[in-house]
């Protein structure tokens, strides 16, 4: 078997840059067959999985992504597009997490250290597929694939306002402290929006939306919950809407959020369904995975697809991914 590696060496604030400096003596040691390609700028993640899957085939090549959600989500959708533009076969892929939030590692069931994160590649010996997420914004005509969660308006806000930060003050890396003060500012002064939703035959129209979070699995953020019962073997997403009903009912739907409750809270809307059409008659922010889709009029259809991974879940793991064989 032959790895293509992928590595983002400034995820997590270099600690990509220390998993490789790990891993790569055992896998010289094993004489693993691999080739390694670091990103260079924005979505070069994307450009390199596709390079790798137009030259490779399903079967006797393994996409390893290291670094965090981010690179992971670019790696995948690079794969993934062009896998499907030439009708094959997805390569399958693994993953080393190292960035900051590592919530697919957690919703998966992947080891935080990468020496054993690695092991659970190379021990694997056929391909577990799991559900992703699967976008196409009507609009712009665009399209994609999410493994974590697609959210629209309050964390999708977050996400820019910390993007700009990080980019205004040239820095590779922001902090938790850095997220938690431009959470306030969004509670602040982001104003809720018209959101409607279909899920199957039903419509639903919510005129104060500011939260709405679809899910894979459950987990948002470095570890909250906001879908506990997602998972990545179940053929549905779950979204969860949360409507401003004044600044108490507010933070105490941030702190149910904190907590996750929010999902099972009567003050917020969950849905599970395989087929979601969602639309806003506002400009609003909206991401994939921590990855910005930009502030824009909302209509997407979001509905499920199949994914292969290469790579076992950890021992004593709450994660139910285990769907052998694709």
């Amino acid at each position: 078997m032959n790895y293509s590696i992928i590595l983002n060496r400034h995820a997590g604030n270099g600690n990509a840059e220390k998993a490789w400096s790990s891993i790569k003596p055992v896998l010289d040691q094993q004489q693993i067959d691999y080739h390694m390609e670091t990103t260079k700028y924005p979505n070069h993640g994307e450009y390199l999985a596709s390079q790798i899957s137009q030259s490779h085939n399903a079967g006797s090549t393994i996409v390893i992504a290291i670094g965090g959600d981010g690179t992971l989500h670019q790696v995948v959708n690079g794969l993934m597009k062009t896998a499907k533009r030439l009708n094959k076969k997805p390569l399958a892929v693994g993953y080393i997490p190292a960035g900051t939030g590592n919530d697919f590692a957690r919703g998966y069931g992947i080891s935080m250290h990468p020496q054993r994160a690695l092991n659970q590649i190379l021990t694997a010996d056929a391909p577990q597929k799991i559900n992703i997420g699967h976008y196409h914004e009507a609009i712009r005509g665009e399209e994609g694939y999410f493994l974590n969660n697609l959210g629209i308006g309050f964390d999708a806000a977050i996400v820019s306002r910390a993007n700009t930060f990080k980019a205004r003050h040239k820095k590779n890396h922001i902090g938790r402290f850095t997220y938690l003060q431009k959470a306030i500012g969004v509670i602040y002064d982001q104003e809720p929006f018209t959101l409607m939703i279909q899920s199957g035959r039903e419509r639903f129209i919510f005129p104060k939306a500011y939260i709405a979070i679809t899910s894979n699995h459950p987990f948002i953020g470095g570890g909250f919950k906001v879908a506990p019962s997602a998972s990545l073997k179940k053929p549905s997403l779950e979204l969860v809407v949360a409507e401003r009903k004044g600044w108490p009912m507010t933070i105490w739907q941030l702190l149910q959020l904190a907590r996750g409750n929010l999902d099972q809270s009567k003050f917020a809307h969950h849905f599970q369904s395989d087929n979601l059409h969602i639309t806003t008659t506002s400009l609003e922010f909206s991401q994939t995975d921590g990855e910005e889709i930009g502030n824009r009029f909302i209509d997407l259809t979001l509905d499920i697809s199949q994914y292969p991974i290469w790579q076992t879940t950890e021992k004593g793991s709450t994660s139910s991914s285990v769907d052998t064989q694709i």
